[in-house]
């Protein structure tokens, strides 16, 4: 949030609804506290929006959090921002999210590990040290960047970048390079070749998918253009809009030959488990702005989008509470009353809808976006809404 946003917890938005048409409606956003019985009661300090996303301070190809004013989102985001708590004192345990008693997402926690040489001159990992927690970051991922190989062989388009302005070239180079692992720039184990330089410095994931991990067979990507063929990123945090398939959604994509895609769809995970489709590669219109897939509004980890949900479902993490091993919690059922301008003098009523479910377990604490939507007659300008007569009771 930038200072000239306002500091809110309610705003009318103008943005196209799912179906292209103008759209006028408000965006309110609540948090709560979680009792020891699971029920939520509103916190006493004010949830304010967040107007644009706030980025990661550690890592800057990651979010801290999402911006809570997309429209007209089609599923409910779960996120789970915190820690992974190892409670049962073992070298790796699994942490997960359960919806209503059904399993959501599934993320396997280890302590660090490191890669060697074995005798054989085979590669291999050691076990993993014991850790009291992981931090849900997708910095400790399977991803990175394999910065090495990329300075020793290059890619075609180094030598436009060069020509760029130096304050550009950074951002560039990262949209161009096939050396930073495509589904995430920010995390580790990403190597193209086993050198014994980029061995040596190689950190490995703490946070995998169980049924995709990395493993020394997989290690060595050896071809750039073969990370489809990689382990999907594991975490339970928000999606970077720059991660893959997000920024396809987006309309930016790796530019891959249609045969070769045809080829690899199967090797796709994200293809494979159904989190997104080969129209994601569909490069036929050149106005990326064309290709966007409203999916790209879904902050949520895949796997964690869901519903839409209505408020009152009940939500067990295991392992992501410092001091409860299974924590259950039930969604508040309240829902906020909204209304927006109906450019006649009066309030037009307003459908909300559950756009976000943000949990802290670390803060005993769940944060709730909702927004509802009526057509409008044309979009409106940010001086407009700001004056917007409008409606967020609760």
């Amino acid at each position: 949030m930038s200072d000239s946003d306002p500091k809110v917890s309610a705003y009318p938005l103008s943005a196209p609804d799912r179906n292209g048409a103008h759209a006028l409606g408000v965006v309110a956003k609540r948090s709560y506290g979680v009792l020891s019985s699971g029920q939520c009661t509103p916190a006493p300090e004010e949830a304010l929006l967040n107007f644009a996303p706030i980025d990661d301070p550690d890592h800057p190809d990651l979010i801290e959090e999402d911006s809570d004013l997309w429209p007209d989102k089609l599923l409910t985001d779960v996120v789970v921002r915190g820690h992974a708590w190892n409670h049962p004192r073992t070298l790796s345990f699994h942490a997960e999210v359960y919806l209503n008693r059904h399993l959501m997402k599934r993320v396997l926690v280890s302590g660090e590990r490191r890669c060697f040489v074995n005798a054989g001159g085979q590669l291999a990992f050691t076990p993993p040290s014991l850790v009291d927690r992981v931090k849900l970051s997708y910095a400790l991922a399977y991803g990175g960047e394999d910065r090495a190989a990329e300075e020793r062989v290059g890619f075609p388009e180094q030598p436009f970048i060069e020509l760029l302005a130096e304050d550009q070239r950074a951002a560039a180079t990262v949209a161009a390079s096939p050396y930073r692992y495509a589904r995430n720039h920010a995390g580790r184990g990403f190597i193209i070749d086993a050198t014994a330089e980029a061995l040596e410095a190689l950190a490995l994931p703490q946070l995998e998918d169980p049924a995709d991990r990395l493993t020394p067979e997989r290690l060595i990507v050896h071809d750039p253009w073969h990370w489809p063929l990689q382990p999907l990123p594991a975490s339970l945090d928000f999606l970077g809009h720059g991660m893959f398939p997000r920024i396809g959604w987006f309309g930016h994509t790796p530019d891959w030959d249609p045969q070769e895609i045809g080829h690899l769809s199967a090797h796709f995970p994200e293809f494979r488990l159904g989190h997104a489709t080969t129209n994601i590669f569909d490069l036929s219109d050149e106005d990326f702005t064309k290709r966007f897939d409203r999916l790209a509004f879904q902050g949520a980890s895949l796997g964690l989008r869901v519903g839409p949900l209505q408020g009152g479902e009940w939500l067990t993490l295991v392992n992501l509470h410092p001091s409860v091993p299974n924590w259950t919690l039930q969604l508040p059922v309240e829902r906020p009353r909204l209304a927006v301008d109906d450019r006649q003098g009066g309030l037009t009523p307003l459908k909300a809808r559950l756009q976000t479910v943000l949990v802290e377990p670390d803060r005993w604490r769940v944060t709730m976006v909702w927004a509802g939507f009526a057509r409008a007659l044309r979009p409106y300008l940010p001086q407009e809404l700001a004056r917007m007569p409008f409606q967020a009771q609760w």
